[in-house]
């Protein structure tokens, strides 16, 4: 079996390169984030494929990581700023130009080489507070499982929201 550790670095540095190709997904990963599950890595590429294009220039910072066994922890901060279109359930979010930094952690269970699962926590009100969104379901407007496809609309609902 592959570290841990290792695997959760190579994720992260996929993602801050946005090669989809080299982030350790296995074909049967499990996610969870705020108001979202998926199941596939197509599906948790999708998911992460939202923020690459929302935040051009976003990157995760790991500022600690854990193992013991087959289970990782890590902690961190996203920062980037929303130059791009976010694509949400409640429809799309047109970029702000808003720079943006929040705290995360999550948990993860690897497989081998492959992460074969992701609970991610982060502060989803803080995230949209410094996009300038308020009012309404908030949670609406996070990528969720719908967004299988990052090039695919979500899919539309009223939230109440407005959006300078």
């Amino acid at each position: 079996m592959a570290d841990p550790k290792r695997v959760v670095e190579r994720h992260v540095e996929a993602f801050n390169v946005r090669d989809a190709d080299a982030d350790p997904w296995s074909d049967d990963a499990d996610f969870v984030a705020p108001n979202a599950s998926m199941h596939g890595r197509e599906q948790v590429l999708g998911f992460v494929g939202v923020f690459w294009d929302a935040f051009p220039d976003g990157r995760l910072e790991t500022s600690r990581l854990l193992a013991e066994g087959s289970v990782a922890a890590a902690e961190g901060r996203f920062i980037g700023t929303h130059t791009g279109v976010m694509r949400t359930p409640a429809g799309d979010v047109a970029a702000t130009g808003r720079h943006v930094h929040f705290r995360w952690m999550s948990s993860y269970e690897v497989r081998g080489d492959e992460l074969a699962s992701e609970h991610l926590y982060f502060n989803q009100a803080d995230l949209l507070g410094q996009l300038g969104l308020d009012g309404g379901d908030v949670s609406a407007l996070l990528p969720s499982r719908n967004c299988e496809r990052r090039l695919r609309r979500c899919g539309s609902r009223s939230t109440g929201l407005r959006i300078p």
